[in-house]
C-alpha cells in the first residue's frame, strides 16, 4: 500500500472561524485593556510630574529587557511545536524563570551605574525593583502560551482584564496617596502578579522536573534570534527615551512618552489583537503559502480598517486633544503626536511581518531587519537631538519608511507575499483615511475661525470623520462592500 501524503493545511472555514473568534476575544481584551490603561494613564498624568513619568519610562526600558530575555520566542516555540512533551515545556518554563531571576539580580547590582550613566539619580530604586516584574511574568508565561496554542483567547481576555483592573486601581490609589513615580511601579508589579495567578488557574498544568539541557539548547537555538530581534524592536521605540533623557532631561522624555503613548494605544487596540492571533493561524499554514497569503491579507485588511482612520483622525486633532485629555502641561506632546500619525503604513506592516517570519521559522531575517532598523534609528536620532524633540519624532517616522523596503523584501523571500498583496489589503482603508483626514482638517480649521476647539467640537469632528471614512471606504473598496453584505446576510439568518 502506497503512503498517503498528509493533508496540506488550508485557511478553511474551521480555521477561519477559530481565527475570527480568537480575534474577537483578543479585540475585547485589548480594547478593555487599552481603555482602562488609558484612563489610568490620564489620571496619573494629572497627578505626576513630567519628570516622574520620564524617569519611569527610562527605568522601564531595562525592566522590559528582562521580560524579553526571559520569555522571548516562547509563543513562537509553543505555537510551532508539533506536539508538547513534558521535557519540552518543563525546560521552557524553568529556563524562563531562571533567566528572569538572574537578570533581575544583575540589574539590582548595576542600577547605581545605570542611573549615573543616564544622569538620573532618582531612577536607581525603580531600576532595582521593576525587573522583578519580569520574574513574575515568567512564572505564568508558559501557561499563557499553552492556552493560546489552543486558541484560548477568551480565557486570556478575562485574565488580562482582571489584571489590568486591579493593577490600575492600585496605581491610582498609590497616586492619590502621594507615591509619585512608585504609583507606576506598583501598577506593573500588581498587574503581573494577578496575571501570573490567573494564568495558572486558566491552564491546569504544574511544571515538572523534566528539565533537559539538550532541549534547552534546541530552544535557545531557535529563540536566540527571536530574542535579539525583539530586544532590538524594543529599543527601536524606547532607545530614544534613553537618548532624550541623557541629552534633554527627564521632562522631555515624559513629553515624548505621552505623545507616543496615544499612538501606542491605537496600535495596541486596532493592530495588536489581529497580529497576536495571526501567529497561531500562520503557523498552521506554513506549508501552504497560498493559504498563508490569504490569511495575511485578511488579518491585515481587518487591522488597518480600524487603525488607519484612528491614527489619521487623532493626528489631525492631537494639538487640541492632547492638552484637553492629559492637561495643559502636556501641550507640547500634541504636536509630537501629530508627527507620529504619519507612521501608519510601516507601523501596521511591522506588526504583521514578524509573525509571518516567525511562522516560517525564519528568525534570522527578523534579527537582521531589527538590527538595520535599530542602527538607522540611532543614527537619525543622534542627528535630530540637537534640534529638539520635534525633529526626534520626525527622525523616528522617517526611519520607519527608509527600512520598509527591506521588510517587504524579507516578507517576499520567506513567504512569497509581495508588496502587491499587501497593497491590495491596505489600499481601501489608506485612501479612505486620507480623504477623511483632509476633511477633518478642513473642518477643524473652519471651526477655529468661529470659536475655540473644545470638547463639543472634537465630538462633532470625530463623529463626522467616522461617518465619512466608512462612506468613502464602502465607495472605494469592493472587498469591504462584500464583507458588509456577508455580515448583513449572516445577521439576517440569525434573526430569521
Amino acid at each position: 500500500m502506497s503512503d498517503i501524503p498528509p493533508a496540506v493545511p488550508e485557511f478553511d472555514p474551521d480555521l477561519r472561524g477559530k481565527t475570527r473568534r480568537s480575534i474577537g476575544w483578543t479585540i475585547t481584551r485589548t480594547l478593555s485593556d487599552q481603555l482602562f490603561s488609558f484612563a489610568v494613564f490620564v489620571v496619573l498624568a494629572q497627578l505626576l510630574t513630567r519628570e516622574e513619568i520620564g524617569i519611569f519610562a527610562m527605568a522601564y526600558v531595562f525592566a522590559e529587557v528582562g521580560r524579553i530575555v526571559a520569555t522571548s520566542g516562547l509563543t513562537q516555540l509553543v505555537a510551532r511545536a508539533e506536539r508538547i512533551t513534558p521535557r519540552f515545556i518543563d525546560t521552557v518554563f524553568w529556563t524562563n524563570v531562571a533567566v528572569a531571576l538572574v537578570y533581575a539580580l544583575l540589574l539590582v547590582a548595576a542600577a547605581p551605574f545605570l542611573a549615573d550613566l543616564l544622569n538620573q539619580p532618582s531612577a536607581e530604586r525603580p531600576l532595582q525593583v521593576l525587573p522583578f516584574a519580569a520574574v513574575i511574568n515568567a512564572l505564568g508565561a508558559s501557561h499563557m502560551a499553552l492556552r493560546l496554542r489552543e486558541f484560548g483567547h477568551r480565557t486570556i481576555a478575562l485574565r488580562s482584564l482582571l489584571a489590568g483592573l486591579i493593577g490600575g486601581g492600585a496605581a491610582i490609589a498609590a497616586g492619590f496617596a502621594g507615591f509619585g513615580i512608585w504609583s507606576l511601579v506598583v501598577q506593573r508589579l500588581v498587574a503581573e502578579t494577578i496575571g501570573a495567578i490567573l494564568s495558572w488557574a486558566s491552564y491546569r498544568w504544574v511544571p515538572g522536573r523534566s528539565f533537559d539541557f539538550r532541549q534547552m539548547r534546541d530552544n535557545l537555538s531557535f529563540g536566540g534570534n527571536l530574542t535579539v530581534a525583539q530586544l532590538i524592536f524594543l529599543f527601536l521605540v524606547r532607545l530614544q527615551d534613553l537618548l532624550v533623557g541623557a541629552t534633554l532631561g527627564a521632562a522631555a522624555v515624559g513629553v515624548y512618552r505621552v505623545a507616543w503613548r496615544t499612538t501606542e494605544i491605537i496600535g495596541n487596540g486596532a493592530i495588536q489583537p489581529f497580529a497576536s492571533v495571526s501567529l497561531q493561524t500562520y503557523s498552521r499554514l506554513q506549508s501552504n503559502l497560498a493559504a498563508l497569503r490569504d490569511a495575511y491579507q485578511a488579518t491585515l485588511r481587518a487591522s488597518v480598517t480600524l487603525s488607519f482612520p484612528a491614527l489619521v483622525g487623532f493626528g489631525v486633532l492631537a494639538p487640541h486633544a492632547v492638552p484637553m485629555i492629559f492637561g495643559a502641561k502636556w501641550h507640547d506632546a500634541g504636536t509630537l503626536a501629530q508627527v507620529f500619525a504619519f507612521i501608519g503604513i510601516p507601523f501596521a506592516l511591522n506588526y504583521f511581518a514578524s509573525p509571518v517570519l516567525g511562522a516560517m521559522g525564519d528568525s534570522g531575517k527578523q534579527r537582521t531587519l531589527a538590527i538595520v532598523q535599530l542602527v538607522t534609528t540611532v543614527a537619525l536620532t543622534l542627528l535630530a537631538l540637537p534640534h529638539g524633540l520635534f525633529w526626534v519624532a520626525v527622525a523616528y517616522v522617517l526611519r520607519s519608511y527608509l527600512t520598509l523596503p527591506l521588510q517587504i523584501l524579507f516578507l517576499r523571500q520567506a513567504s512569497g507575499i509581495r508588496f502587491a498583496d499587501t497593497w491590495t489589503a491596505i489600499r481601501g482603508p489608506f485612501l479612505a483615511a486620507a480623504g477623511m483626514g483632509v476633511a477633518v482638517w478642513a473642518g477643524e480649521a473652519g471651526w477655529e475661525r468661529v470659536g475655540s476647539v473644545g470638547w463639543p467640537a472634537l465630538a462633532v469632528l470625530v463623529a463626522g470623520g467616522a461617518v465619512l471614512y466608512f462612506a468613502l471606504l464602502l465607495a472605494i473598496s469592493p472587498g469591504h462592500r462584500g464583507q458588509l453584505r456577508w455580515w448583513l446576510k449572516q445577521r439576517k439568518a440569525r434573526h430569521a
